[in-house]
């Protein structure tokens, strides 16, 4: 049996449970109670709240790193604020949490999922299986993402919002495809309080679903649909109202 590594300046509160090989880099701050499984990987300054479980061979607080032509600007990535996860949270197995990122109170992220850096995820929030949320997302509270869905990086989803499995979103309006230095100016969905989306559905960059909107599944949502609307077809068309 491998013993946990624990490098200095961490504080550890009363009550953790350290697995077999896990990891924990410099300045890792962890709360009462919490219970960490075998296999994990900690890495430097991440602040864990009290209660939280996090199951085996996840990663926590990695810095971004990109291949040379790739890489951010010098010493961005490692002038990130740590990771920081709410009490009362429980983190999948394998799951991928970078640095620069916060989750609030109870929060559930599955197996297998990743959340890339500068996110915010609210309390009470569900990130599903192999979920990937990429950097900059804004995620309010009691947010459902099911299984396998791409959330795109500059995007914002407000509270309560139901996000079905296989929901893919888009934020790059050129595809790829500018000239060598253009800018683009990058822009993921906005998705309004309550709003559900269905399973399989796309959503293309800059697109606005309403305020308790409903998207049927298997849409292509590549104009916005308004606050309490129903919504389904490719492309997508408004159908009706949402019975109150």
């Amino acid at each position: 049996m491998g013993e946990p590594t624990v490098k200095p300046g961490c504080q550890i509160a009363e009550g953790v449970v350290l697995g077999e090989n896990a990891v924990l880099h410099e300045g890792v701050v962890i709360g009462a109670g919490c219970r960490i499984g075998s296999n994990v990987t900690i890495h430097a300054g991440t602040r864990i709240g009290d209660d939280v479980t996090v199951f085996d061979s996840a990663v926590l607080g990695r810095l971004p790193q990109g291949t040379r032509s790739l890489r951010r600007a010098p010493g961005a990535a490692a002038a990130l604020p740590p990771l920081t996860i709410g009490a009362g949270s429980v983190i999948g197995a394998c799951a991928v949490l970078y640095a620069g990122t916060t989750l609030g109170d109870e929060v559930l992220v599955g197996d297998g999922a990743s959340i890339r850096e500068d996110c915010t995820v609210g309390d009470l929030t569900v990130i599903g299986r192999g979920v990937t949320v990429n950097c900059r997302a804004i995620i309010g509270r009691k947010v459902k993402i099911m299984d396998l869905s791409h959330v795109t990086a500059d995007c914002l989803i407000e509270d309560e919002v139901f996000i079905s499995l296989l929901v893919g979103m888009a934020n790059d309006p050129t595809m790829g495809r500018r000239a060598p230095g253009e800018t683009v100016a990058y822009q993921g969905p906005t998705i309004r309080r309550g709003a559900a989306i269905g399973a399989g559905t796309i959503l293309v960059p800059g697109v606005e679903v309403g305020e308790m909107a409903m998207v049927a599944a298997g849409s292509l949502v590549n104009r916005s649909i308004p606050a309490w609307k129903s919504a389904a077809g490719s492309p997508v068309r408004v159908l009706g109202d949402v019975p109150r």
